[in-house]
């Protein structure tokens, strides 16, 4: 093991062979009426690739997936077309691991870390250029897709430019679609957060100047959360305008909801981005939700539970019932692992049983859809 390995080991001798029984057959593949549980929380394909750390996210944890950092971290990084280099070698290192302990659903993550200008001729043909390396990379190592972050962690979605900017980042979206799509036809796309929600896509006039959108027209330099998410809508379009064969969003707003909030959110979501593929006469799939859930970790430095264990089972078993292929969980870098240096922040204390609460709603979940198959028509809950 090698040193960020080492320092975030999983030590677990105790409680761990009880929750390996549950997990039983499901290395064997989760019925297809259960949504796989993804996990978003800072795993790095250079330092954790190895058979124990696979092992501990897949079977210790019960994770069925995972958001893989640093192989294309941002939009200017290029992975190349070599499947000879090292990053494409340690990238199938990580998903053949990995797919040993159940955890088969493993996703490129790619963030907006670094500024892109959408007038430039030469940075857009570049990151068209990126994204199809990126794509043929997870094709050949066996990764299920890419997981497509488009929070601006720099200014990214509002801009000076009008209609003609517009159309020139829904030509770039569309772009990007097109080269991860020809390069890897079978891939999943996961884009997060809701572009829809966190733009006001849906709201009514009212509603936008309420919630700060009318900052953009004022000048007014500190905009909403919303506001910052203008050019998103059009990049979307571009984006679905691709005859995907698996698209989810993953939602955000349900980070925190409670099991109404999410059983609420869910259908609604689904219905707008129905709406919003029709509206705009797309051939491309219609997205499928994914229910985000945050239940660990304050910040960075903080494991701390954000909700008690039982809160947290609660909303898992419902997301799980409510969403159509994936839940997954966002955390902190490290929340759910131990940290052996001496200054980390030490786990949660009830940590093993925010675990269990996964192993127990995958165990329902499946014994309920065993239920179906058999001829019952009862629900998940």
């Amino acid at each position: 093991m090698n040193g960020s390995a080492r320092r975030r080991s999983a030590l677990w001798p105790r409680w761990v062979p009880a929750l390996v029984v549950l997990i039983g057959a499901w290395h064997s593949g989760v019925a297809a009426q259960c949504p796989k549980v993804l996990m978003f929380d800072g795993i790095n394909v250079k330092t954790e690739a190895g058979l124990q750390q696979a092992a501990y996210w897949g079977q210790t944890v019960g994770v069925q997936g995972v958001f893989v950092n640093n192989v294309m971290a941002y939009w200017q990084a290029d992975v190349g077309t070599d499947p000879g280099s090292k990053l494409w070698q340690q990238a199938r290192l990580f998903q053949s691991n990995y797919a040993k302990y159940g955890a088969t659903d493993n996703f490129i993550k790619v963030a907006l870390y670094k500024a892109h200008d959408w007038n430039s001729a030469g940075q857009n043909s570049a990151v068209i250029a990126h994204f199809a390396h990126a794509a043929a990379l997870a094709r050949y190592a066996g990764f299920k897709g890419i997981a497509l972050d488009l929070e601006p962690y720099t200014p990214t979605w509002v801009a000076a430019g009008g209609a003609g900017l517009a159309a020139t980042i829904e030509r770039e979206g569309r772009g990007i679609g097109q080269a991860m799509f020809a390069a890897y036809p079978d891939m999943t796309l996961i884009v997060m957060p809701d572009v829809l929600e966190s733009s006001d896509r849906y709201k009514t006039f009212k509603q936008k100047f309420m919630s700060g959108v009318h900052q953009l027209k004022s000048g007014n330099t500190h905009l909403s959360r919303h506001g910052n998410y203008a050019f998103a809508v059009p990049f979307l379009r571009g984006l679905l305008s691709v005859p995907w064969k698996q698209v989810v969003i993953g939602l955000e707003q349900t980070y925190s909801r409670n099991s109404d909030g999410i059983a609420n959110t869910v259908p609604r979501s689904r219905q707008l981005y129905t709406e919003f593929v029709q509206e705009n006469g797309a051939t491309g799939t219609v997205p499928g939700i994914a229910t985000g859930l945050w239940p660990l970790g304050r910040t960075s430095q903080d494991k701390s539970a954000r909700e008690t264990p039982e809160r947290f089972a609660q909303r898992l078993r419902v997301a799980s019932d409510v969403s159509d292929d994936y839940v997954w969980i966002y955390a902190k870098g490290g929340t759910w692992q131990a940290d052996e240096r001496p200054s980390a922040a030490p786990l949660a204390p009830d940590f093993r049983q925010f675990v269990a609460a996964i192993h127990q709603a995958r165990a329902d979940c499946m014994a309920v859809d065993a239920t179906r198959r058999d001829g019952s028509t009862a629900a998940r809950h």
